[in-house]
């Protein structure tokens, strides 16, 4: 979709794109020009080169076979290097190398103990550590991203809560906040000059049904969490020790029949778009809020638009630099 003046989108020509099945993530490199498509079912990562119309073409060179099911994957701030986070019984980190063309060279592959069946992994702002975030052991792994992509672990996993799920980093690095799917809650860490882990007061913090992710405002002020059973979007002011307090009129309703899964503001952050994972219709649509001075949401005149997709799960909206 493309991102009009006035904060409505609009179907890019050809869109949905065919790609393998299973997709729960999606890549978007520093400069906006290639994506990283992580397609669980098909076993695969494959990207593909954006066009000035918003098309998809495949990079050469950029299809390539996981040893395991791919959950999510996650690019450095550089765009240099690609991690995939692959389920299994332990689960592990697949890391890639990415050339100028955007072709991917396997590096290394590194354990993470315990059952990850449905992994997450995202990288600190900075591009020095990297988190592996498991939610069926309700758990988060730390790494050092080294040298060359190689990763070293950062003690112990931090204890999650119940299903933990796309976790998101303020732009300064400081604060990560873990949505808790099934404990309709979400936690809170600050982040040390180590790169280790610590909760932040209070947490967690109460959300409604189904937390699924965090969307922060570029000065780190405030954190949207889209709720899926609530049918909803939870709004939270952060403090300068991390802890969350509700915005006013918190949390928000999406349309009826809708349940947002994930949410993103627009550049100038006067819009947030809440996509379906759950909906009474056939395919998920993307639903717009204004956003108030304030940082409180209310439902936008702009229409829904249909994103011709069966389930928009993980971390699948994401917008080009």
């Amino acid at each position: 979709m493309s991102m009009e003046p006035d904060g409505g989108l609009r179907q890019v020509d050809g869109s949905p794109f065919p790609v393998g099945a299973g997709v729960l993530s999606l890549a978007v490199a520093p400069r906006g020009r290639i994506v990283y498509v992580t397609q669980a079912g098909a076993r695969k990562v494959t990207g593909y080169r954006i066009d000035d119309r918003g098309a998809l073409h495949p990079i050469p060179g950029a299809d390539v076979v996981t040893d395991g099911v791919p959950v999510t994957s996650v690019l450095s701030p550089d765009g240099s290097l690609l991690f995939v986070a692959v389920g299994g019984l332990p689960g592990h980190i697949s890391s890639y190398s990415v050339a100028a063309s955007g072709a991917l060279t396997p590096i290394a592959s590194t354990i993470v103990a315990g059952t990850s069946a449905i992994p997450m992994v995202t990288v600190d702002p900075n591009g020095r550590y990297l988190r592996f975030v498991s939610a069926v052991d309700g758990s988060i792994s730390s790494f050092a991203i080294g040298p060359g992509g190689a990763l070293t672990a950062l003690g112990s996993p931090v204890p999650g809560g119940v299903l933990p799920v796309n976790p998101g980093t303020t732009p300064d690095g400081r604060f990560i906040y873990v949505s808790n799917e099934q404990g309709s809650n979400v936690s809170g860490y600050s982040i040390g000059s180590d790169g280790r882990m610590t909760s932040t007061p209070g947490s967690p913090y109460s959300t409604g049904g189904m937390p699924h992710g965090a969307e922060i405002t570029g000065d780190g002020r405030r954190l949207y969490i889209p709720e899926v059973s609530g049918g909803r979007v939870s709004g939270f002011s952060i403090g300068a020790d991390g802890a969350l307090t509700p915005l006013a009129g918190s949390p928000y309703p999406a349309p009826p029949g809708t349940g947002p899964g994930r949410v993103l503001l627009s550049d100038d952050e006067r819009h947030l778009y809440a996509a379906d994972v759950l909906t009474t219709t056939v395919t998920s649509k993307v639903h717009t809020f204004d956003v108030r001075p304030d940082g409180s949401l209310t439902p936008s005149v702009l229409p829904s638009v249909d994103t011709g997709t069966v389930v928009a799960d993980g971390p699948v909206l994401v917008k080009t630099p």
